[in-house]
């Protein structure tokens, strides 16, 4: 049977580190880099739901912070957390060479979606995407799973979904989706659990 897959993006595809940004940010705000990572962190649940939009978010996040610096050095900032994990590239080129689906499910920004898509040449494999503050939905709201299942015609016993967080997964299971779950400090345990998945399904 050929599957298709269905993945999440951050520690998945690429890891990251909203410390990098504080810190970068840290000496033109009020408050210590930890500090402004604390205050700004309620605001990413409507930036993820694209109830705030890029530039307000800066504003309000400023604001909060006592940021002084440029607003485009803040956003580029917020945007460069990311490092990308090679071991999930080459599996993903893999199954591109293999003739696979392949689709994005994540809950993200338009901040960071405009970066990571232009900086890793891996975004290009992807068949399809749905992302978190396009839609209004977050995992691990059910409606996202009918939305994606929907939107890319997936049949769900046929596709496996790769997601680092156990809620998300359990999520996609509910949903009909092969869930397996994901860490990249233990990518050959995965690869083992996939290949396990893709045998039996």
């Amino acid at each position: 049977m050929s599957h298709a897959y269905l993945f999440d993006i951050g520690n998945v595809i690429i890891t990251f580190d909203f410390g990098r940004a504080a810190r970068k940010l840290a000496p033109l705000a009020a408050v210590e880099a930890e500090e402004a990572l604390r205050l700004v962190t309620p605001l990413m649940q409507d930036l993820e739901l694209g109830r705030l939009a890029p530039e307000a978010f800066v504003a309000k996040a400023s604001e909060m912070i006592g940021y002084t610096g440029d607003p485009d050095f803040f956003q580029r900032a917020f945007a460069d957390i990311f490092e990308l994990n090679q071991p999930m590239v080459e599996f993903i080129e893999e199954r591109k060479a293999a003739g696979s689906r392949l689709y994005l499910l994540s809950n993200t920004n338009g901040i960071h979606v405009p970066f990571f898509e232009s900086t890793y040449p891996v975004f290009g494999h992807f068949d399809g995407r749905v992302y978190s503050h396009e839609v209004g939905l977050m995992k691990p709201d059910p409606r996202i799973y009918t939305l994606v299942r929907e939107r890319f015609s997936l049949v769900p016993e046929q596709t496996i979904y790769i997601d680092d967080l156990a809620a998300n997964c359990e999520a996609g299971k509910a949903a009909g989706f092969l869930g397996v779950p994901y860490s990249h400090r233990a990518h050959e345990d995965f690869l083992s659990s996939v290949a396990s998945v893709a045998q039996s399904s």
